[in-house]
């Protein structure tokens, strides 16, 4: 038996699904040994010749198996609540923590390993919350009824079982050390190949290009070769745990078995007494076995325990009063101005500012931009506008004050796009109404095609929206942002991808969104400018040969 405090503490979280998996687990428990004493009758009622006995035992058993099926669907149910609950508290704090400055900007975090901590990891723990907890209290609460009672039937049969059932709980705990660590050095193993997996994937044309395709291999079967071996260690370890706690539970049923034959072997007829005992010894161990079943189905999940708590996926932010300030509703769209003053940035270790003392307004009612070469700082000045980057000197203003997290809207050069419904990938901010999201849709420029798909905003997408164009999915990412209601909307590149007729689209869907929200787009594109109304030009810094 294990037990891990985190998500103990997380299962606490939803009261009602907890308690409703755990009981109804319980009953479940306990038709099992209603079960038992039923079949116990059935046999003394046959070997005694009493036929009306035998039926009324049969007709038990047969309704006594309808119960539990009953209940056993109940609880997988209640069961399934309770870790659904607990993956999306989960997954909801460790976004949280992940999408923060200082981790979106740390060179030292690889991407893999979040991925694998948040989709892998998290959903790893569901075994554990849905069926390893509540066995661990179906064992607490049912083992000891069923030994007391043994223990009122044979006192020696109830001592042997109940020494059964303590070793079969106890003995494991011993390797309990063993496990984590392993299990610890079996996450590192996967993580590490999840990294190294997703980097080559995305620099697979690099490494193509590079001559590095044989290198990579190598690498990767490296890495799998040290999670094979990492997965070799963790069941050797739980291997020998399974055996003690199955030594456990073979000798207290041979105990209690024999204890049975001892009295048969007096030459008295076999009682009522002597199949409850062989029986209820079955059923005593029943939830332990369980118990070892259910841990070996979400060991994975418990190996990612500290990637999650390094995630702060079990911590509960204590709010600040920055915190506070910007954790407020997001305003509607209605804002009027944003002014950039004095703008300030370098980087560490660079000698000149990317952007010096960089002025700019942008007002609602018509399309910003902002223009330059490759390393002009357009994308550092959009991190330091959603606060992803800290100024050296300068001001950012909305309407006067300063800019919160839930002012700004982004429309990246490459939307994320995942498989699922329009409807899917557009809901990911809230669930909005169908009115909300067809006018997002119309606003946007894409309702008009969405209508002419056969299943309209339930349309499938494929992965990445491989299966719409590149106009379509700008569009549709430029919906989403309008669901979001924030009054400014940052825009780059819409049209680097899209041939000219479709940068045209969406360079008028820009126009015509700017009309009601401050709109700042970044582009290379000449032709998007038209009717721009305020344009930034960004200067590449000259080279700093004072630094190495």
């Amino acid at each position: 038996m294990m037990i891990v405090r985190e998500l103990w503490r997380e299962a606490a979280r939803f009261p009602a699904p907890l308690a409703s998996s755990i009981g109804l687990l319980v009953l479940v428990s306990a038709t099992h040994v209603a079960q038992a004493v039923a079949i116990a009758l059935a046999m003394s009622a046959v070997l005694s010749g009493q036929g009306g006995d035998v039926l009324v035992a049969l007709a038990s058993i047969a309704g006594i198996a309808l119960a539990r099926l009953v209940l056993s669907l109940a609880q997988t149910a209640a069961a399934a609540r309770l870790g659904g609950h607990v993956r999306q508290a989960l997954r909801r704090r460790a976004m949280r923590a992940a999408l923060v400055p200082a981790r979106l900007h740390d060179t030292d975090t690889r991407d893999g390993s979040v991925r694998a901590a948040l989709s892998d990891g998290i959903d790893g723990t569901d075994a554990y919350v849905s069926k390893y907890l509540p066995a661990v209290a179906q064992v607490a609460l049912t083992c000891p009824l069923v030994v007391v009672a043994l223990l009122v039937l044979s006192p020696w049969a109830g001592v042997c079982v109940g020494l059964g059932v303590v070793l079969a709980l106890a003995g494991p705990v011993a390797w309990n050390r063993v496990s984590a660590r392993r299990g610890v050095q079996h996450w590192d193993s996967y993580e590490s190949l999840s990294a190294d997996l997703l980097e080559s994937l995305r620099g697979m044309a690099t490494l193509r290009a590079l001559g590095d395709v044989p290198g990579t291999r190598q690498r990767l079967h490296a890495r799998s070769e040290a999670l094979r071996r990492a997965t070799e260690r963790v069941m050797r370890a739980s291997l020998a745990g399974t055996g003690i706690t199955d030594f456990g539970v073979q000798a207290g049923v041979v105990a209690a078995t024999l204890t049975a034959l001892a009295h048969a072997a007096t030459g008295v007829s076999p009682t009522l007494e002597v199949y409850a005992i062989l029986l209820l010894a079955s059923e005593a161990f029943r939830p332990v076995r369980d118990l070892s079943r259910h841990w070996h189905a979400g060991f994975l999940g418990l190996t990612a325990i500290p990637g999650l708590a390094a995630l702060a996926a079990f911590t509960d932010p204590t709010p600040t009063t920055e915190d506070r300030r910007t954790e407020r509703p997001a305003a509607a769209p209605d804002a009027t101005e944003l002014r950039v003053s004095g703008l300030t940035f370098r980087y560490p270790g660079m000698g000149r500012p990317v952007l010096d003392r960089l002025d700019l307004t942008a007002r609602r009612g018509a399309l910003s931009a902002v223009v330059g070469p490759s390393g002009a700082g357009k994308s550092t000045l959009f991190d330091l506008l959603l606060g992803f980057l800290k100024p050296e000197a300068g001001r950012i203003e909305l309407d006067g004050r300063p800019v919160r997290d839930g002012d700004i809207a982004v429309v990246s050069q490459r939307p994320v796009l995942f498989a699922g419904t329009i409807r899917d990938n557009l809901a990911v901010t809230g669930t909005p109404a169908e009115s909300e999201l067809e006018d997002a849709c119309r606003a946007a420029g894409i309702m008009a095609e969405i209508e002419t798909f056969p299943h309209g905003l339930d349309t499938e997408v494929a992965e990445a929206g491989s299966s719409l164009s590149g106009g379509q999915r700008q569009r549709l990412a430029l919906a989403r942002a309008l669901l979001a209601r924030r009054p400014v909307l940052l825009v780059d590149e819409p049209t680097s991808a899209l041939d000219t007729d479709r940068a045209a689209d969406v360079t008028r869907t820009l126009h015509r969104v700017a009309r009601d929200r401050i709109v700042i787009m970044i582009s290379h594109r000449p032709e998007t400018l038209a009717d721009v109304a305020e344009l930034v030009s960004l200067a590449a810094p000259p080279l700093d040969r004072s630094t190495p």
